[in-house]
C-alpha cells in the first residue's frame, strides 16, 4: 500500500509538476480510476492499494515483482522464470492452467499478460490494487482483483523529464530516461521514455555450468497526448520491448552418490544459503513485445463518452533444463515452448456528469486473444533388466523420445455493462452494476512422439510410453455466457468518515489443460466454470485534520468449483499402477477466502511520513477432493513412501482443507521518510520494512519460516527536488529464507524392460529439491535528475 502522505495524482491527462516534499498532497487527495473514472479513494467502495510513480522511484522498484512490497497480501513471483503467478487475498492463478487469471492486469486499462508487465517498470504514473472481484467495470472478470498500471503522460503545457542511474555491488545497473515536451502547446505533446536494464535475477550460481541468473532488458516507450479542443482529449502510446533471461533453478540437499538405484553423480550437498543449481542444460527464456495503448474521450457536458483501444504482441520463448537436480548427469531434458501471442482489445463507454442524484456509465467491451506454441520435451523413457530374485536393475539403457506438442488457443469476450449511482441523501449513495459476457474459448492441440532423429514410433508391447499413439488431437470449444456483477452502499458519517458495504460476483471461465504428455481423461483436462460471491464491509477515515488516514476491510468470498492446478502422480492404464510420472493436472474444488486488510499512513509533521500497512487473508480449500500423491490409500497426502492410484482411476484424491497458495495467512508492510534542511540542502531517511511469519503447507509438507526483510536509505537532494542521490541497502540484515520449495525429491522415472510383480523400479533421485530463496544483501547508490 502506498503511504497516503506521498501519492499525487496522475490520473489525469497531463503529468502534473511534482511537488517538493513539504507540499505533497494530504490523503484526501488521492486520487483514483478503479471505478473507470477519477475520484477520491475515500468515495471508492472497495480496497484499493495505491503506488505512486514517484514512490516506485524512492524505493527503487525496478522490478514489478517488487512492488507488493507496498501492497502486503500481493505477490507477484516466478520460481522457474517461464511464468509469473499472481496472488491477492490468498487467491493464486497459474497460468498452466490454460483459463483465464484470477488477477487481472491492465496496462493503460488495456488487460495484458501478467509477464510482460512484470520484465520491467519504468516512467510509472501510477499503480492501483484493486482487491476483491472485478466483474463490471473492468474489461475482464477477476475473483481476486486486479492491478492497473498507467505510464505517465506527456505535459501539453511545459517541457520536463528526468535521467536515473543506478548500480550495486551484486552486478545490477538500471538506467532510465525520460522527456517531455510540447509539439503544440496546449494541444499536442511528445514523451519518450527508455530502459536499460542488468541484473542477477534470483543470485543462483550453476555449479555444473559456471553461470550466474542473470537478466538483461531493453524498453522505449513513446507517448503522444492530445487535446485540440476543450473537449476532446486522448493518448497514444507504444512501447517496445525486449528481454533475456537466464535463470538458474536452486536446489538443495544432500545430492546423491553411485549406488544399486542412482548410478550419478548429481553434486554436492547443498544449503539454501547456497543459492546454488546444479541443472547441466541452460534455462534460457526471451521476451519481444510490442504494445500499443490509446484512449481518448469527448466531453458533451452532461455526459463523457470514452473509447479505448489497445493492441500487444509477444513473442515468448523458453528453453529449460527439466532435470533440475541433475538426477541424470550428462543429460538435458529439455523442455522448449515458443509461444507468440496477439491480444486485441477495444472499448467503449459513456458516462453522465456523475453530479445530482442519479448518474449512470454504459459501456460495451471486446477482446480477443489468439496464440500459437508449437513446444516440444524430451520424453526419453530409461529401462532397466531386473537382477533375478533381486528388486534391482542389472543394467539399463534409454530409449531416445521427443515429443512435440502444436496448441492453439483462441479467446474472445464480448461483454455489455452497466452502473448507476444513486445519491440518496448527501451522505446516503447507493451504487448498482452488471455485466454480461459472451464468453468463446477455442483450444486445440496436437501430440506427436518421435524419437530424436524424426522417426515416429509404434508402441512396443508391455512398455509404457506417454501417450498410446504417436498423434492425439484434442480440439476443446468452451462458450458461456455469465452475468457478474457489484452492488454497495456508502454512508459519509462525516466529509472525512465512509464505511460501506459491497457486494461483488466474478465468473472465470473453465480452462482445458494442452499438451499434458499422458493420456488423461477429458474430466481431468477440462475443467468447469468457476464461480464466486463475496461481500466485502469497509471503513475509510481521514483524522486529525486529515494528517491521519485509516482505512479498514474485513472480506468473505466463497468459491463454486475454485480452478486449480496441482502435479499428482498419475496412472496412464487405469490399472493402479504408476506409469513413473508425475502430471500437472487441474481440478475444480470449492473454496472460501476470508480476512481483514488495514491501511494506516501519517505525517505527524511536516517532514515525516509513515505508512503501516497489514492483510490477513484465510483462503482455503473447502472439503474439496484434490488430485494428490497418496502412497496408502488412506485419501491423505504423502511425500513418502511408493505412489499409488487406486484401480480404475488414473489418479488418486485426497480430501482437503488447504491454503489455496503457498503465502502465509498474514503479512505486513511498513515504510517511513524523515526528511530536514540543512543550509540549502535536504537530506533524508527511507526504509521499508516487509514481515511474513512461518506456516505450514500441506500441499509441499514443507513449513517455511518467517521472513523480515529491512530495506534502509540515506540521501540529500536539492529543495526543490531537482537531483537527488540516494545510498541504499536491501535486505539489510542478509537474512536467507527460502520462499517456495518443491513437494517431493527431484528425480527421472525409470521402468523395468519386462515388468514384473514388484512393478517399476526405483526411479534416478538427485538428492535434491527446488527451492526459491530471497535475494542476499545488496547495495547500491542512485542519482537522479529532474529537468
Amino acid at each position: 500500500m502506498a503511504s497516503a502522505a506521498a501519492c499525487v495524482s496522475t490520473a489525469g491527462w497531463a503529468q502534473p509538476d511534482i511537488p517538493s516534499d513539504n507540499e505533497k498532497a494530504l490523503p484526501a487527495d488521492i486520487i483514483v480510476t478503479a471505478g473507470k473514472r477519477e475520484e477520491k479513494l475515500k468515495d471508492v467502495p472497495m480496497a484499493v492499494d495505491v503506488a505512486t510513480g514517484e514512490q516506485i522511484e524512492k524505493f527503487n522498484l525496478f522490478d514489478f515483482k517488487d512492488v507488493p512490497a507496498l501492497a502486503p497480501g500481493l505477490q507477484i513471483a516466478n520460481t522457474s522464470g517461464r511464468v509469473s503467478i499472481a496472488t491477492l487475498r490468498g487467491i493464486s492463478f497459474n497460468p498452466d492452467i490454460g483459463g483465464p487469471a484470477a488477477v487481472a492486469v491492465y496496462y493503460n486499462e488495456v488487460p495484458v499478460d501478467i509477464q510482460t508487465v512484470t520484465t520491467a517498470i519504468y516512467d510509472i504514473g501510477q499503480v492501483e490494487v484493486l482487491r476483491g472481484p472485478q466483474g463490471t467495470l473492468r474489461g475482464r472478470t477477476a475473483p481476486a482483483g486486479a492491478i492497473t498500471l498507467t505510464t505517465r503522460r506527456a505535459d501539453l503545457d511545459a517541457a520536463d523529464g528526468y535521467l536515473q542511474a543506478t548500480v550495486t555491488n551484486k552486478h545490477a545497473r538500471n538506467f532510465q530516461i525520460a522527456a517531455s515536451t510540447p509539439l503544440i502547446e496546449n494541444k499536442l505533446a511528445l514523451r519518450i521514455a527508455a530502459l536499460v536494464d542488468r541484473n542477477r535475477v534470483n543470485h543462483v550460481y550453476n555449479i555444473n555450468r559456471d553461470e550466474w541468473s542473470n537478466q538483461e532488458t531493453e524498453s522505449v516507450r513513446a507517448t503522444l497526448s492530445f487535446a485540440p479542443t476543450e473537449r476532446l482529449r486522448g493518448n497514444i502510446m507504444y512501447q517496445y520491448l525486449e528481454s533475456d533471461l537466464v535463470q538458474n533453478r536452486a536446489v538443495m540437499g544432500t545430492g546423491n552418490r553411485p549406488s544399486l538405484f542412482s548410478p550419478f553423480v548429481t553434486g554436492p550437498a547443498i544449503s539454501a544459503s547456497d543459492r546454488l543449481a546444479v541443472h547441466e542444460g541452460q534455462s534460457f527464456y526471451t521476451n519481444r513485445t510490442h504494445l500499443v495503448t490509446a484512449d481518448a474521450s469527448f466531453d458533451l457536458g452532461s455526459h463523457l463518452i470514452s473509447v479505448l483501444g489497445g493492441y500487444q504482441y509477444s513473442n515468448l520463448n523458453s528453453r529449460t533444463d527439466q532435470d533440475v537436480g541433475n538426477a541424470v548427469q550428462g543429460y538435458d531434458q529439455v523442455l522448449t515452448v515458443p509461444n507468440p501471442t496477439h491480444v486485441y482489445t477495444a472499448e467503449a463507454r459513456i458516462a453522465s456528469a456523475f453530479e445530482g442524484m442519479f448518474n449512470y456509465t454504459l459501456g460495451v467491451f471486446y477482446n480477443k486473444t489468439t496464440s500459437h506454441s508449437l513446444s516440444s520435451i524430451r520424453v526419453d523413457s530409461f529401462f532397466a533388466n531386473r537382477v533375478p530374485n533381486t528388486p534391482f536393475p542389472a543394467s539399463m539403457f534409454s530409449l531416445p523420445l521427443l515429443a512435440v506438442v502444436d496448441i492453439d488457443n483462441n479467446t474472445t469476450d464480448l461483454a455489455f455493462f452497466g452502473q448507476t449511482r444513486l445519491q440518496l441523501t448527501d451522505k446516503l449513495r447507493v451504487e448498482l452494476g452488471a455485466r454480461y459476457t459472451r464468453v468463446s474459448a477455442t483450444a486445440q492441440s496436437f501430440l506427436e512422439v518421435t524419437t530424436t532423429g524424426g522417426v515416429g514410433i509404434p508402441v512396443p508391447a508391455g512398455v509404457i510410453v506417454p501417450r498410446a499413439a504417436t498423434v492425439d488431437p484434442d480440439f476443446v470449444t468452451q462458450i458461456n455466457h455469465p452475468l457478474t456483477g457489484t452492488a454497495s452502499i456508502s454512508y459519509d458519517w462525516t466529509p472525512d468518515v465512509t464505511t460501506y458495504v459491497t457486494y461483488g460476483r466474478s465468473y472465470r471461465r473453465g480452462s482445458a489443460q494442452l499438451g499434458v504428455n499422458s493420456p488423461l481423461s477429458s474430466d481431468l483436462l477440462v475443467l468447469d466454470p468457476e464461480r464466486s460471491d463475496a461481500v466485502e464491509a469497509g471503513l475509510k477515515a481521514q483524522l486529525f485534520n486529515r494528517r491521519v488516514s485509516l482505512n479498514l476491510a474485513a472480506f468473505y468470498q466463497k468459491f463454486d468449483g475454485f480452478v486449480g492446478l496441482v502435479t499428482a502422480p498419475t496412472s496412464s492404464a487405469r490399472n493402479g499402477v504408476i506409469d513413473g510420472s508425475a502430471n500437472s493436472i487441474s481440478f475444480n474444488g470449492d473454496a472460501i477466502s476470508k480476512g481483514v486488510e488495514m491501511q494506516f499512513d501519517a505525517r505527524p509533521i511536516d517532514d515525516w511520513d509513515i505508512s503501516i500497512n497489514a492483510s490477513y487473508a484465510n483462503s482455503h480449500y473447502d472439503n474439496a477432493l484434490v488430485p494428490c500423491r497418496d502412497s496408502n490409500g488412506d485419501g491423505i497426502p504423502d511425500t513418502a513412501g511408493q505412489p499409488a492410484v487406486p484401480i480404475g482411476q488414473q489418479v488418486a484424491v485426497c480430501q482437503t482443507n488447504d491454503r489455496l497458495a503457498n503465502i502465509p495467512r498474514f503479512a505486513l508492510s511498513a515504510n517511513s521518510e524523515l526528511r530536514f534542511s540543512v543550509g540549502s540542502l535536504q537530506p533524508f531517511f527511507r526504509g521499508l520494512v516487509n514481515y511474513r511469519p512461518g506456516f505450514y503447507s500441506e500441499t509441499a509438507d514443507y513449513r517455511y519460516k518467517a521472513i523480515t526483510n529491512v530495506n534502509l536509505f540515506a540521501g540529500i537532494r536539492s529543495p526543490d527536488a531537482g537531483w537527488e542521490l540516494t545510498a541504499f541497502v536491501k535486505n539489510l540484515f542478509n537474512t536467507t529464507q527460502i520462499t517456495s520449495a518443491s513437494s517431493a525429491e527431484l528425480q527421472v522415472a525409470t521402468r523395468f524392460l519386462v515388468p514384473g510383480p514388484a512393478g517399476n523400479p526405483a526411479p534416478f533421485r538427485s538428492g535434491y529439491t527446488a527451492v526459491s530463496v530471497n535475494p542476499p544483501r545488496e547495495f547500491g547508490l542512485t542519482a537522479n535528475y529532474r529537468f
